[in-house]
This record gives structure tokens, sequence and C-alpha cells, in this order.
């Protein structure tokens, strides 16, 4: 008995961590997974009451995964979809305490929000005060957004993916939402997220017209992200005084509608305080420029730091011309980023020498970064280079990447990195580096 006792066999286990503070039991909660923190419910009713009052709820892709491997696998698809409904349906029963940090993943052969406890679930989350939701839909069939999530009155965050708004008549919005992230989501309404909103991400969406409201003279917006989605509504511009960050980009030609565009002009004398924008190849055609290659926009960038443009021809002119403009009018930039069009070939391009004339009107005495992705070794890409380098005194780097052309890239970054070499640069310390 007593080689016993000094072993430890024969002795009851002795529970040291459920007699811990609440705070630190949380603390070990948040870094389990949902799947292992359900599991200590059957601890003790101390585990219980703990997991009931745990602020975060995260259903996310990982435990969708586990529940099924191990509990429902052999099922058939209908039968899954109950199951799994219905535990997630006891898992927010059991929850007695606020949920404030809620996720739930829709895995793409398990569309359970078809079921209608989906609305419950929405239902439970609004009563109890839900700040942050995240709804990953990756199911062929798009879910529809249950109306108690437009009484969240307590959201602070929301991400929706692959979903319908359907915002009531005369909806308000959202009196403490800040930051929306909406991809592949259709909008059948007038929706408004509320005055205090600072950051709106949409990408392949439809229905954005219907966010009319939502740009008003009281707006708060800081960042807006727009990706292939229908067109924009210029009108919307005449109220982003405070954007710090503009990203407007499409993957795909859109055709017109007749609407009128607002010039690159406009555009950047709405946006005083913008200090990163992004634009690619297809926005820059279609905003009138505004200004020609040898003058400065109306208001220049002051404080425009990050300039980066995607899917960009060099040897485009109605392309390079709103490029230098944007460029010229930016004293203070430090990084600029560009990424070349994927179909240009190293034969393509026009002669770019005469824009060496703008050194004699232009400087860029803050930028120190300059990355040019997917070179194939035109001469318009050398003029542009040389024109970069002799313009930025301060510059400390630029990293330059090939396009995989399908030859020995090591070789052709050889030679474009020898002819890089030997173009005179106005900083004696800027080095060339190879991503």
């Amino acid at each position: 008995m007593a080689n016993d006792a000094r072993n430890g066999r024969g002795l009851q286990a002795v529970d040291r961590i459920s007699n811990l503070p609440e705070n630190i039991i949380h603390l070990f909660l948040q870094r389990l997974s949902t799947h292992d923190a359900v599991r200590t419910t059957v601890l003790s009713k101390t585990w219980r009451n703990i997991w009931g009052m745990h602020p975060k709820l995260y259903l996310d892709q990982n435990f969708i995964s586990q529940l099924v491997s191990q509990k429902f696998f052999h099922l058939d698809e209908q039968t899954k979809i109950n199951k799994v409904s219905r535990t997630i349906s006891n898992i927010l029963l059991a929850h007695n305490g606020p949920i404030l940090n809620f996720v739930l993943f829709i895995p793409r052969d398990l569309p359970f929000h078809q079921s209608t406890d989906m609305v419950l679930w929405i239902k439970n989350i609004s009563n109890n005060g839900v700040r942050e939701l995240k709804l990953r839909n990756e199911s062929l069939h798009a879910c529809t957004v249950p109306s108690h999530l437009f009484s969240c009155s307590q959201l602070t965050r929301l991400t929706l993916v692959s979903c319908i708004l359907n915002p009531p008549l005369g909806f308000g919005g959202l009196c403490n939402l800040v930051m929306v992230e909406l991809e592949h989501v259709l909008i059948n309404a007038d929706m408004l997220f509320g005055t205090r909103l600072e950051e709106l991400n949409m990408y392949f969406c439809i229905g954005i017209e219907h966010l009319g409201s939502q740009f008003r003279c009281e707006n708060n917006l800081i960042k807006l992200s727009i990706g292939n989605c229908e067109e924009i509504d210029w009108k919307w511009f005449e109220y982003t005084q405070k954007l710090l960050t503009l990203s407007l980009w499409m993957h795909f030609e859109m055709p017109s509608s007749g609407k009128e565009v607002i010039s690159l002009d406009k555009l950047v004398c709405n946006m005083p305080r913008i200090r990163s924008l992004y634009l690619d190849g297809f926005y820059l055609k279609i905003l009138e420029p505004g200004a020609a290659i040898l003058k400065r926009l109306t208001r220049a960038t002051e404080n425009l730091r990050f300039l980066k443009l995607h899917n960009i021809k060099l040897h485009d002119l109605v392309q390079i011309q709103p490029v230098l403009c944007l460029i010229r009018s930016s004293p203070n930039l430090q990084v600029l980023n560009i990424d070349l069009d994927h179909e240009v070939q190293s034969s393509d391009g026009v002669d770019l020498s005469d824009l060496m004339v703008l050194s004699d009107y232009m400087i860029l005495d803050k930028l120190e970064t300059i990355l040019i992705f997917y070179l194939v070794g035109s001469l318009a890409e050398f003029q542009f280079i040389k024109l970069l380098l002799a313009l930025s005194p301060s510059l400390k780097q630029i990293n330059l990447k090939m396009e995989d052309i399908g030859i020995d890239n090591s070789t052709e970054e050889l030679r474009i990195s020898r002819e890089v070499s030997q173009i005179p640069r106005a900083s004696k310390s800027a080095q060339i580096r190879w991503m």
C-alpha cells in the first residue's frame, strides 16, 4: 500500500485545473479548438458552467470537419445535415452567457444552412450581444441571412461569404458597425450598414448600387476596397474626404452601361487624406485622365505613401498617362508597386524615351522602394525603370520579378539585371533585388 501511495497508484487523481480562477480557465479554452473546448463540458459541472459563459464560439472549418469525420462520416448527406444542424443547436442551447464572437462555416458538400435551424442560430446570437460575426458559406447554395441579423445592435464587425442580404424596408443600419467584408454577396434592397462604418470591403458582389445611402456626407469611411463588382456609382466619391485607403480592381472586362465616369483628377481631389491607393489597368483606362503627363493633378496627393498599380501595360499610352500623372502628383510617395500585364510580350512596346523630359519637371525624393513584377524585358520596361531611377534620389532598393516565359528565367534575369545595373540612378545606395 505504501509503495502504491508513493507511486500514485490507488489514489484519486488531483484536479489541479478546475480550481484555478475562471479567467485562467477561459484562457485555456481560448487556446483549444472549439471541438476540444466543447468536450471539456463532460469533465464536471464547473467546466460546463464555464464553457456556457465562454464569449467566443468558432464553428469554423476545422470544427465542422472534425465533427463530420469523427461522428457522421458514414451517414448519407441529408442525415449528416440533420446531425450537424442538431449538434450546432445543442451547443447554442448549452451556452448561457453572451456570445461576442461567432464564426460559422458551411462546407461545399454540406448545405446545412438550408435547415430552419439557421434562423434560430442567428436569433440566439443576436439576443446574446454578438459583436463579431463571420458567416462563410462554401456550398453551392447561397445563404439567405436571417432577418435577425439586422437587429444585432452591438455588432461591430461583419463578414459574409456567398450570402443574400434582404434588409427590411426602411432599415436604418447598425449603430456600432465599424467593419464589413462581403464576398459573393447579393444585395436585394437599399442597405445602410451605419454611419460609424470605417472599413468596407466588397468582392464579386451584385447589387452594390443599393448602398447609395452608405455614401452620404456624414459617413466615416477610411478604407474602401471594391473588386470585381458591378459598375460603381461614382457619385459615392463626392463623400470620401476621410478615406485613407482605396482599392479598385476588375479582373474581367465589364460592358459599359453608359453611366458617366469620374475623372482621375476629380477622384483624387475627393480623397485629400489618401495614404494608400490600389488601382488596376481596367480602372486606369476607364477613368478619364483629366491631366496630361506633363501636368500635375489639380490637388497633389500630398499624403499618398503607398501606390500599387496592377495589370499595367507600359506600352499602352492610355494607361501610362494616368500612371505617370499619379506618380508625378505624389511628392511624398514612399513605396511604388507595379504588377505588369501577364499577356504582354517582350516584342510589345512603344518608344518611351521622350518621357525622360519628366526628370526636368519632377522629383520623388521620398521614394524608397520600387517593386515591378512580371517583367518580360521589353523596351518600354527599361525606359520606365530608367525614368524612375533618375527621379528617386532616396531610393534604397528596386525589387524586380520576371514573368515565367517558359525558358530559363535565371539567364533572362541576368541579362536584364546587367542592363538595369548600367542605368544611371539618382541614388548611389539603390540596390537591385530579384524576387
